[in-house]
């Protein structure tokens, strides 16, 4: 992709900032050929170079996007690389992100669409862990809307882990049952099972991750389903975090226990929003503290509640009205540049009308005005009795 070619050849890109990170910015485009709005992400080479990131770094993400295929996960349409910049065009969402839209939903958030949401979100994680990619990075701010479908996006903490650390694990503990922690933990991240890299959003990071800094063993694909699990909290009560407290700070105490607090159920059962009991039990068990007792994200999809609230949107029908909902976009884009030429010609005119100069040239009338309507009749009286006077 991208060989040969450049990305002002397939896009037109416009001036709509869609997003701005530390060494990159999201524009809408439209594709030259199927007239069809994508994002394309550029990244400044120089200023993720002097941040720290490797060009190794900035391509794996268009790795990732390569190896996922799945309709909660953001398209890759292409990509293009040059002296200064990576650009990667990729689908668009032009339904915001689901941080405002729980912001813009508040309490009025029904449990059929927090089983939905669930559902998307354990979807697109099942889809990354079965290609070997733990995202570390699963917030509400990471899923953008395109309709009423979420698409997971941002994959800049994501990597590539191995699956089976279960498994190993238990092989490792009966080999090394006499040896040291440290010593098996460092065989958990040589197998590629664990990773010791602390990174992610701390809100959303499960207990093992907080533990890097005190000697933790590492962490796998498990603190995914912990961030889901946060995510699922806040559905359930309100958009409410489950381990930030008022002031906006992080509950330390409680997430490292898992201790997740659905709030007054009893003034939410006398307004009618109670938090059904299977919602509570599944959020719980996706927040269990030790990553050995949390629930797979394989398990989660399989959850009565999670495929109770079934609305399969039929994806035809949703691709059209996408279709439809882009070309309104750009009827009304046209609209707007249509009414700015309008506006830009009149201001001309008007500049011209401004230049006129009108100029007032004054006019002595004769005196016999008062006592006649044509001043030519009243000039020939006046010559025609001189002419008598000198015959």
């Amino acid at each position: 992709m991208g060989v040969g070619q450049s990305v002002e050849s397939l896009y037109f890109q416009q001036k709509v900032k869609l997003g701005q990170g530390g060494f990159g910015t999201v524009w809408r485009a439209v594709d030259r050929t199927t007239h069809r709005f994508v994002a394309v992400k550029q990244i400044d080479k120089l200023k993720a170079y002097w941040q720290g990131a490797k060009r190794s770094d900035l391509l794996l993400e268009i790795d990732f996007l390569k190896a996922c295929d799945h309709v909660n996960i953001t398209k890759l349409y292409n990509y293009f690389e040059d002296s200064s910049s990576i650009s990667i065009a990729m689908e668009y969402c032009d339904g915001g992100d689901l941080e405002d839209k729980l912001k813009e939903r508040g309490a009025k958030l029904p449990e059929a669409q927090s089983a939905s949401w669930t559902r998307q979100i354990c979807g697109a994680i099942k889809h990354l862990h079965e290609r070997d990619i733990c995202h570390r990075d699963i917030k509400p701010g990471n899923f953008m809307f395109s309709t009423s479908l979420l698409k997971l996006s941002d994959f800049g903490f994501a990597t590539f882990l191995k699956k089976g650390q279960t498994t190993m694990e238990e092989q490792l503990a009966l080999a090394t049952w006499c040896c040291l922690a440290t010593w098996r933990s460092s065989c958990l991240l040589a197998f590629g099972l664990l990773t010791a890299l602390d990174v992610g959003t701390p809100a959303f990071m499960a207990p093992e991750q907080h533990q890097l800094s005190k000697g933790g063993p590492g962490y796998s694909h498990s603190v995914d389903v912990w961030a889901a699990g946060c995510m699922l909290h806040m559905f359930l009560s309100n958009g409410r975090h489950p381990f930030v407290t008022s002031k906006n700070s992080l509950d330390m105490a409680n997430l490292l226990k898992g201790n997740a607090d659905f709030g007054l159920s009893m003034f939410g059962e006398l307004l009618g929003v109670a938090v059904a009991p299977e919602a509570k039990d599944l959020c719980r068990r996706m927040l269990a503290p030790e990553p050995r007792s949390r629930i797979g994200v394989e398990e989660v999809l399989q959850n009565i509640w999670v495929k109770s609230e079934k609305e399969e949107v039929p994806e035809d029908a949703a691709q059209h009205f996408a279709q439809l909902k882009q070309q309104l976009l750009m009827a009304e884009q046209q609209l707007k540049e249509a009414e700015e030429r309008e506006l830009s010609l009149k201001s001309r005119l008007q500049k011209q009308d401004d230049s006129v100069v009108l100029v007032t040239i004054p006019v002595t009338l004769p005196a016999c005005i008062n006592r006649c309507s044509s001043c030519t009749t009243c000039a020939a009286d006046r010559i025609e009795p001189q002419r008598i006077k000198k015959w």
